[in-house]
């Protein structure tokens, strides 16, 4: 089994906003795919452990501003387990040259109560164990506000919804990008993180509030007073183009 999947992908014009840059939720999106697809390679698909992927946290940083049409190849591999997670980093290049990268954690649920199933309860933990390449990062933290603003509620939708049938995790990216109000911003997001805390289902009112932490700017969605997902961003200056 491969220990590392690489696979190129292209910021086409559905990724790039009104600033010319792709959205954040293009790497997301890319990271997405690319763990799909390499656990598949392990033998460790949903349908195959009869299991549910789902992110839990998410850390990304960018050096610079990703363009309209550059290749993006991601690289993806597993750096081991800690307790319930599965963990997992990525890193990103154009034209050969180092650009971001990024470091997750995911759990498995069971498809019917969507409980946590722990990977040692999986024979297939060991084969993952087995292909673990590099360090085994710092657990991502908690993130916390201690004041924070009504921003705008958004009604969960159709369009947001996946194949777990409940909001995406890049389409949570996407929301935190609007709280955001990344139209209008100087800056691109340099470095992202996003706890994803519950699910959120169709019909749910998510209310988006937001906040400052020292220099980053805080996002939470929450429904009926209840934290659903929190994200920490950090904006840098857009001069920061391709060399």
């Amino acid at each position: 089994m491969a220990d590392l999947l690489s696979r190129e992908y292209e910021v086409n014009y559905s990724h790039v906003d009104n600033r010319g840059i792709a959205k954040p939720s293009f790497l997301w999106n890319i990271m997405q795919d690319a763990a799909t697809v390499h656990a598949e390679a392990l033998h460790l698909g949903p349908a195959e452990l009869r299991i549910l992927w789902v992110l839990s946290r998410m850390r990304a940083t960018l050096l610079r501003p990703l363009l309209p049409y550059e290749r993006i190849r991601c690289e993806t591999w597993c750096p081991g387990i800690r307790g319930a997670s599965w963990y997992r980093c990525f890193a990103f290049f154009a034209n050969e040259k180092l650009v971001g990268e990024a470091q997750s954690m995911w759990v498995t649920l069971d498809p019917q109560t969507h409980r946590i199933l722990r990977p040692s309860g999986f024979p297939a933990a060991a084969d993952y164990l087995h292909t673990a390449r590099g360090a085994l990062f710092d657990p991502l933290p908690k993130l916390s506000c201690a004041s924070v603003k009504p921003h705008h509620v958004h009604p969960v939708l159709y369009s947001d919804l996946d194949v777990n049938n409940h909001v995406n995790n890049v389409r949570v990216v996407e929301l935190i990008s609007d709280a955001l109000d990344l139209q209008r911003q100087p800056g691109f997001i340099s470095e992202l993180q996003v706890n994803y805390t519950a699910e959120t289902t169709f019909g749910e009112q998510l209310a988006l509030l937001c906040g400052t932490v020292g220099a980053a700017r805080y996002v939470r969605g929450e429904a009926d007073g209840k934290p659903h997902f929190e994200a920490l961003a950090t904006l840098s200056p857009l001069e920061r183009q391709v060399s």
